[in-house]
């Protein structure tokens, strides 16, 4: 009781102080996304070219290669750890590693110990006794207690990023989880989502940086930030912006929305499952339809969850308003689209972990690589190409028969929690 009392506070506020910072960006065009980013404070960094992983199947076998070749150090950074016939062989492999010497590191948000299998009331068990029985250090992010209840901000406070980190050469972030909705094949349940992987010694530092700054708030077993060494390379082709949202340091979710979208000239395609846009992104939409930017939007036909599925449904007419083309996405599989992806003007790219909600930019910790880059960025299309093949356009009729006061519910619901 508590928590719906508060929730409506929270979102009152928040929206009002970010309706009013739309009306005082929206006033001015962003005519150099990057220039602006950088003026907030967005880090760069030299990079790789990316290697692109969209499916749990493909993502898993890279990281059990990834594994197997370590030699120093490991640290990994998963909103959900679970124990499931599907990620035994990875946790396994961890603590392989472990006996030969290699350091493993695993930070888990306490979230995944409220995961259901998909379809069905079991709850699939979360990880931490499994990996701390088999040698692995682990670490749970911000668990949820009855002191936290009472001050719900605090129980908001997630940490929904993933990160691995291979020796400090490789760096890997996305939307996959260490869980059996991320990385079974479909039909299995399985989602269709993405890994994005670089080099870059000087973004693995900031984000080492991070993981021990993290790690030292919510574990008592201690860390050395100088064991983990990071080799030095050299030409290195490619910049990366890196936002590693933290909402108590930055609004760095919310700048990079603005940049892409207020900065758009042409065409922006922004892929997600649901539908939980806050009310000043959808604004950002609208002004971008209004300038004659086409702005795509896919969504996902199969949400895996009922709650999820009323929620998102419910917001397909407020999109459609807003002038975008929203797309309806039902693979060969019927899997859920868990991908976070936006690609504006066939330039920019942006991989990651936020969502287009209230949370991702306003109450849970969050990753994003951005690229100003034209073959990265098609790269990125070629995907969506795929994606769009296995896609239908919802008209404003259909959107309609949504707006039921039930979905409305889990709509509001699922800007805090979804």
């Amino acid at each position: 009781m508590t928590a719906l009392i508060i929730l409506p506070v929270i979102f009152t506020l928040i929206s009002c102080t970010s309706v009013k910072t739309f009306e005082r960006r929206a006033q001015e065009i962003i005519p150099d996304p990057i220039a602006y980013l950088t003026d907030r404070g967005l880090p760069a960094y030299p990079s790789s070219d990316i290697s692109l992983f969209n499916t749990g199947q493909e993502w898993n076998a890279h990281t059990l290669k990834r594994i197997a070749e370590a030699k120093e150090y490991i640290l990994v950074t998963v909103f959900l750890g679970n124990i499931h016939e599907v990620s035994y062989e990875v946790w396994d492999a961890l603590a392989e590693k472990v006996k030969e010497g290699v350091e493993v590191y695993v930070l888990l948000d306490s979230s995944s110990y409220f995961q259901l299998t998909p379809y069905t009331q079991y709850v699939v068990p979360a990880a931490f006794n499994y990996a701390r029985d088999i040698g692995l250090k682990i670490a749970e992010y911000n668990p949820m207690s009855v002191s936290h209840a009472a001050f719900l901000p605090l129980l908001l406070d997630r940490d929904h990023r993933k990160i691995w980190i291979f020796d400090g050469e490789y760096l890997a972030i996305g939307g996959i989880n260490l869980n059996e909705a991320s990385l079974m094949i479909p039909p299995e349940t399985g989602n269709i989502d993405s890994m994005v992987e670089i080099q870059s010694p000087r973004a693995i530092e900031a984000l080492i940086d991070s993981f021990v700054r993290t790690w030292q708030r919510y574990s008592v077993q201690a860390i050395d930030r100088a064991s983990f060494s990071v080799p030095p390379k050299d030409d290195l082709p490619k910049t990366v912006y890196v936002s590693d949202h933290y909402v108590f340091d930055s609004d760095s979710v919310t700048d990079l929305f603005d940049a892409l979208i207020l900065g758009a000239q042409k065409e922006v395609w922004m892929i997600q499952g649901y539908s939980f846009l806050t009310k000043e992104l959808i604004n950002r939409i609208k002004e971008a339809t209004g300038r004659g930017v086409k702005v795509n939007i896919v969504l996902s036909e199969n949400a895996v969850k009922v709650h999820y599925e009323k929620a998102a449904f419910y917001g397909m007419a407020d999109l459609i308003d807003a002038g975008a083309t929203l797309y309806l996405f039902d693979g060969p599989h019927h899997a859920f689209l868990h991908l976070k992806l936006m690609v504006t003007d066939g330039r920019y790219s942006l991989f990651g972990s936020a969502n287009y909600n209230l949370r991702s930019q306003f109450l849970s910790r969050e990753i994003s690589f951005l690229f100003d880059d034209e073959a990265i960025a098609e790269k990125a299309l070629e995907h969506v190409s795929f994606i769009i093949d296995h896609s239908r356009i919802v008209d404003r009729e259909e959107a309609k028969t949504h707006r039921r006061p039930d979905n409305l519910f889990f709509n509001f619901l699922m800007q805090f929690i979804g």
